[in-house]
């Protein structure tokens, strides 16, 4: 099977050749003078020379009529001759400009797309110094607490291994975060097939005891290219921001998560929305809650601050829907992953 680069290679050859034909045909229709094999062409593309023949009988009045006849039809001809090579020459000009200028915006989008690692390697060793400053006490604490917990008798057993599996979550990042402040461990971040549809649908049971996580099943959701971890713990700032501020009468948060194929400006984005029904925010909280300190209630500029942040790792987008996000009504985040079809052959 033909690769796509090897199939447009032979669709561009084709295409010449077949204007080469072209254009030897017109250049012998407007010359008047055609070549074997292309001598049987002249019945159909000059007819009137079988046809306006000069009698033996005729005067030469009559002669200089059908001699004048012949000379309008042969110009006629060629004319249409050098039109023909004209608009054909246009539109090979046309069609090698559109290749050009795809050829240029691919050159662009690498161009991009290096910046685009430049600024994950700076982030990177942004994330190396701070996770190597916080990563030894956090665990160290985290363990001490782990242990006094275990020591408790009254613990439902349902509680007690929802617990240990949140512990093990947290030994998991700070294991993330101890690799990504060894360079000798850069691969920590590795991109690779992410099932989103599955990820979600393992969030919302995880979840299931503090809120209700609807996700739509209906909806295609496709195989994206991302780092796992990272991304999930996105949502999980999502979720957890749910939870912690559901409406007082909410027994458990309530949030909704749609997924749709979008395009914008040519890329086609895989974008997640994540709607609760919680307390909200106004346009101008909105504005300020994805920087880190200046976000609404405590600790609101955090969590979304580090979404961000991860987000753009993935050279995608996140914002405030702001449609369904009021006071009183809920917010809504919205999240833009670019969609790469060639990632299920990485």
């Amino acid at each position: 099977m033909l690769s796509p680069n090897t199939f447009k290679a032979a669709r561009a050859l084709a295409l010449f050749a077949f204007m080469a034909l072209i254009w030897l045909v017109l250049g012998m229709v407007y010359v008047e003078r055609f070549y074997a094999p292309f001598d049987w062409l002249v019945p159909w593309l000059m007819p009137w020379k079988g046809l306006k023949t000069i009698p033996l009988e005729a005067g030469l009045d009559q002669r200089l009529v059908i001699m004048q006849d012949l000379l309008r039809a042969s110009n006629r001809v060629a004319q249409y001759a050098l039109a023909g090579m004209i608009v054909s020459f246009a539109a090979l000009s046309m069609y090698l400009s559109v290749l050009y200028q795809q050829k240029q915006r691919r050159v662009r989008e690498n161009l991009f797309l290096a910046l685009k690692n430049r600024e994950i390697a700076r982030r990177n060793e942004f994330i190396r110094y701070i996770s190597a400053t916080i990563s030894h006490e956090f665990k160290n604490n985290l363990g001490r607490i782990k242990r006094r917990l275990d020591l408790l008798t009254g613990l439902p057993a349902d509680s007690r291994d929802r617990i240990s599996d949140n512990f093990e979550k947290l030994f998991a990042d700070i294991e993330i975060f101890k690799k990504i402040s060894d360079e000798r461990e850069a691969g920590l971040v590795e991109f690779n097939n992410v099932d989103l549809r599955a990820m979600l649908n393992d969030l919302a049971a995880h979840y299931s005891d503090l809120a209700e996580v609807s996700v739509n099943e209906r909806a295609f959701i496709p195989l994206i290219y991302a780092a796992s971890p990272l991304l999930r713990t996105v949502f999980e700032n999502v979720l957890d921001n749910a939870v912690k501020y559901k409406k007082p009468e909410q027994p458990r948060a309530r949030v909704h998560v749609t997924c749709a194929l979008d395009q914008d400006a040519g890329r086609r984005y895989v974008t997640v929305s994540l709607r609760d029904e919680g307390i909200g925010m106004n346009e101008q909280q909105a504005d300020t809650c994805f920087y880190r300190g200046r976000g609404v209630g405590e600790n609101w500029g955090q969590g979304l601050y580090f979404a961000k942040y991860v987000v753009g790792l993935h050279a995608g987008r996140i914002r405030v829907g702001m449609e369904h996000t009021a006071l009183g009504q809920g917010l809504e985040i919205i999240i833009h992953l670019p969609y790469v079809e060639e990632a299920l052959d990485v």
